[in-house]
């Protein structure tokens, strides 16, 4: 059986379409574990109301703790063998779930479809079937060559263990990168998917989007930098220091962007 974790705050405005998209599910043999982190709006009763309705659905109510700690949360009281994550203001294509578990296999960690972007552009990244091993994915996490959340993928549930969300409060974004990035450590073999999955649709009022000053903005990411260096293990780093190059220049190449951006935005707004 397939877990699906739904992390949720204050998502009153996108939670019953998220919701919806999920019992919509071909795919019958799921749970659904909405997570109430907190919310002072009414996503707490929208998840208890939508519980009455279908027995697949169990509600969380927890003292608001971050969202990877609400994850946290979801996969310790799930009961399948895989994890699905889901963000509360996004959807799932009804075929999703069945499309991701007909690639389960003995020998495979994790499935990953092609994630949807639907924000100022729409966008779409789409992968040819492929099988990887944990370095070949990590080389495509560090040159982002692959969505590097946690959604539009099933992940065995065998893979999490406490490190996996050991990450200080302190980082609010990017915290599926680190995440992602010690799971791929623990993987044998991960299936990228051509088939959409995932429709990841763009919130201003999410954490990610909120806009910080530029001294606070390189600050954060100085630190968010170390914590995921600091994730990956020495025999790996050694086999990823061209994929690690990148890495560090493509992070300098956008905020050399942002820097001209808030620039330009102070001049003229």
């Amino acid at each position: 059986m397939v877990s699906i974790v739904i992390p949720i705050y204050n998502s009153e405005k996108y939670l019953a379409r998220c919701i919806q998209s999920l019992v919509a599910q071909t795919e019958p043999e799921i749970e659904i574990i909405l997570v109430n982190d907190g919310s002072s709006d009414s996503s707490g009763y929208i998840s208890d109301e939508w519980a009455k309705k279908d027995s697949r659905i169990k509600v969380i109510h927890r003292e608001n703790d971050g969202v990877t700690n609400a994850r946290k949360a979801g996969v310790e009281h799930s009961t399948g063998d895989w994890i699905c994550f889901v963000d509360s203001d996004d959807i799932l294509p009804e075929q999703s779930i069945y499309t991701l578990s007909k690639h389960i296999r003995d020998d495979v960690d994790m499935i990953i479809g092609t994630l949807e972007y639907n924000g100022y552009f729409k966008v779409s990244r789409r992968y040819n079937y492929e099988e990887q091993n944990a370095l070949q994915y990590l080389k495509y996490i560090l040159k982002n060559k692959v969505h590097n959340g946690p959604v539009a993928r099933l992940i065995r549930k065998s893979l999490f263990d406490n490190r996996i969300f050991d990450i200080p409060p302190k980082i609010t974004r990017g915290e599926d990168v680190i995440m992602n990035i010690r799971l791929a450590q623990k993987i044998r073999l991960v299936i990228l998917l051509p088939d959409t999955v995932y429709n990841y649709l763009w919130n201003s009022e999410s954490v990610s989007s909120k806009s910080r000053s530029f001294k606070e903005f390189i600050n954060y990411e100085i630190f968010w930098h170390r914590m995921v260096m600091q994730s990956i293990n020495p025999d790996f780093k050694k086999k990823l220091k061209w994929a690690i190059l990148y890495f560090y220049c493509r992070q300098l190449y956008w905020l050399l962007l942002k820097k001209n951006f808030m620039l330009l935005k102070n001049r003229y707004v």
